[in-house]
């Protein structure tokens, strides 16, 4: 059933306990049990059926039941770490399980409180359930990266192997459209919360208006040229040039469902941003580092060009002025 799976992807049995993953990291080595953070029902396959589910009883309180969770003693701080456990499950899901639950309503997601006190989720109902290639897999992982660096590039780059563009797609007008995106804050994660959470950025940009102003565009000169101009693509254009398959309208009802369950846990709430910590662990420590060094090497052309536009003419004309004011004195 859903539910072994479901169960046996996380390395999850009986009584909340934990055993051996089935899911593996990118470099092919087992993911943890994920016991400590999350439980589900444990399915007694021996008397099952077809037409009979037994189930583990596990009680909780309703996710969104604030009142019954500050009795229990869930603090703010609490909450905020189950919000980034449902990040965290759907992302395993997505990126390694390649099968996910698409139903993660209020009404599914509870909280127990373990014996040492505690709180952990528990995940019910598996009934509705959706597979990913491993393609879409790589491409949704892909994809939150770029949209966690904003870089225009690699989006367009996760977009082709999500298999999400129509053959003939204009490209250039596609990433016009992701930049500006991008530019204006329309498509973002939320740094302020990723810093929090011990996140590292390339550039660290002392403010917002600096920090969308900021987003690694790609090599393409006309793009680079009108990047400070409003995009004259209509977004209806750039949506023709796209044609998602079924299953990522799946994706889209289980990050919206669970948008609402985490923004009740976590105000700041938002899958990429609670997610991106544990793109390491999807990765493995050993693939992760190696790619973002190869990230950062490839940026370094671009960003020696823009220090090189930004800071030398501001450097030339102070130079100036202190040469002038010599010469008046």
């Amino acid at each position: 059933t859903n539910g072994v799976r479901f169960a046996e992807d996380f390395g999850l049995t009986r009584g909340g306990q934990s055993i051996p993953s089935r899911a593996k990291s990118r470099n092919n080595q087992t993911l943890p049990s994920a016991a400590d953070w999350i439980r589900v029902p444990y399915v007694y396959q021996n008397i099952s059926n077809e037409r009979l589910l037994v189930m583990e009883y596990v009680p909780s309180i309703k996710v969104t039941n604030t009142e019954k969770l500050k009795a229990a003693n869930v603090t703010a701080t609490d909450q905020i770490d189950l919000a980034d456990a449902l990040a965290r499950a759907y992302l395993r899901q997505f990126c390694c399980n390649l099968f996910f639950s698409t139903d993660p309503h209020p009404g599914n997601v509870g909280v127990e409180i373990t014996p040492n006190g505690k709180p952990r989720l528990v995940l019910y109902d598996f009934g509705q359930a959706a597979t990913l290639t491993q393609d879409q897999a790589d491409g949704i992982l892909q994809i939150i990266e770029a949209i966690i660096d904003m870089n225009v590039d690699r989006s367009i780059e996760a977009f082709q192997k999500m298999g999400v563009l129509v053959d003939g797609a204009d490209l250039n007008k596609v990433r016009e459209k992701v930049a500006e995106n991008y530019r204006t804050g329309k498509v973002k994660a939320n740094r302020r919360a990723l810093r929090r959470k011990g996140y590292q950025f390339k550039d660290e940009e002392k403010d917002k208006k600096e920090e969308t102003n900021n987003a690694t565009d790609t090599d393409d000169s006309a793009l680079a040229t009108n990047s400070t101009k409003e995009s004259k693509v209509k977004d209806a254009e750039v949506m023709s040039f796209f044609s998602l398959p079924a299953e990522y309208a799946f994706v889209a009802r289980a990050i919206t469902q669970m948008d609402g369950v985490g923004k009740g846990l976590d105000p700041e709430f938002d899958f990429i941003s609670n997610s991106a910590p544990y793109i390491v662990e999807i990765k493995g420590a050993d693939k992760y580092l190696k790619e973002e060094i190869v990230k950062f090497f490839k940026d370094v052309p671009k960003r020696i060009a823009a220090w090189q536009t930004k800071t030398l003419p501001d450097l030339y004309e102070k130079q100036l002025a202190e040469w002038s004011s010599e010469a008046n004195s």
